[in-house]
């Protein structure tokens, strides 16, 4: 990963007023920079920074997001858990109408164009939940900042400006795929849809799941779902489903409580050795050696 040159601090970068009583401030990193708090219902008024901006509620907090791009205003409001990617000088505003975690990323347009070898110019808001659900790596950072939030767990300024330059490409990865998609003009599932079919997998990942029991979960026919669903999370629905499984095979086994053949059944895996070869061409290493010594 480039490393650019060391950051400055956002341009009119205010920290969201707050009540945690933690006092936490912007922490500046070399390309990316990151405040993070549990913060209680607010608003800003339309503003604009220098960088991009990536600002993840980890906490399903209602949002409104209004942008005021010359010529083409919108709303946007979520009520899941979700990220809103904001591209340098893009005027926009937002309400917070709960409290919950927040996590807000500046990123360097250098590091950007480093990174991906293009500019970001098209904003958005993506739920959270399908990318962490797949994504091992982002699901692990989400969850260290959301205790970081909520005063579970402390870390040195370096080890939170490290973590935040680890989760700031991912999440624009997913956002660059995405807009892509939704440019072609691909039809995706609606985000009171994506959810509910995410949640539905989540919770029965030990169970058989088909393509045409999703598709009834979501309300739509086998045929359109199928491409919704991939059009939403970038993946076809039974590979999703896979993805979702080894991750929490994974979870499971970190926590040092569960056998391999265990935690294959729990997660849907027809036998320990069907996991086993998944797990290793999902994550590069056997499920054993993913278990902590006791």
């Amino acid at each position: 990963m480039p490393v650019p040159r060391a950051g400055k601090p956002p341009k009119h970068f205010t920290p969201p007023a707050n009540t945690s009583g933690r006092g936490n401030v912007l922490k500046i990193g070399r390309g990316v920079s990151v405040y993070n708090d549990l913060q209680p219902p607010n608003s800003w008024p339309e503003h604009q920074h220098a960088t991009a901006q990536i600002i993840v509620a980890l906490d399903p907090v209602e949002t409104v997001m209004h942008w005021g791009s010359p010529g083409r205003p919108r709303s946007e409001t979520s009520m899941v858990r979700h990220f809103v990617v904001v591209p340098p000088n893009t005027p926009h505003a937002m309400e917070w109408k709960g409290t919950g975690a927040m996590l807000v990323l500046f990123v360097a347009t250098g590091y950007i164009r480093a990174e991906f070898g293009h500019a970001l110019t098209v904003g958005a808001v993506h739920p959270l939940a399908p990318l962490t659900q797949q994504d091992y790596l982002v699901n692990r950072l989400c969850k260290k900042f959301h205790e970081l939030c909520h005063g579970q767990r402390s870390a040195s300024e370096l080890l939170t400006v490290a973590g935040a330059t680890l989760l700031a490409p991912l999440l624009l990865n997913w956002h660059f795929a995405r807009t892509a998609v939704k440019q072609s003009r691909a039809p995706s599932l609606s985000e009171k849809r994506l959810d509910r079919v995410t949640d539905h997998i989540q919770a029965h990942l030990r169970d058989p799941l088909s393509r045409q029991m999703l598709a009834r979960v979501a309300g739509l026919t086998e045929y359109h779902f199928s491409r919704m669903f991939k059009a939403s999370t970038g993946l076809p629905p039974i590979k999703y489903v896979w993805r979702c499984r080894l991750q929490r095979a994974r979870e499971l086994l970190e926590t040092g409580d569960w056998k391999v053949a265990a935690a294959a059944a729990e997660v849907g895996f027809c036998d320990q050795s069907h996991l086993v070869r998944q797990f290793r061409k999902e994550f590069g290493c056997s499920p054993g050696s993913v278990i902590p010594h006791k």
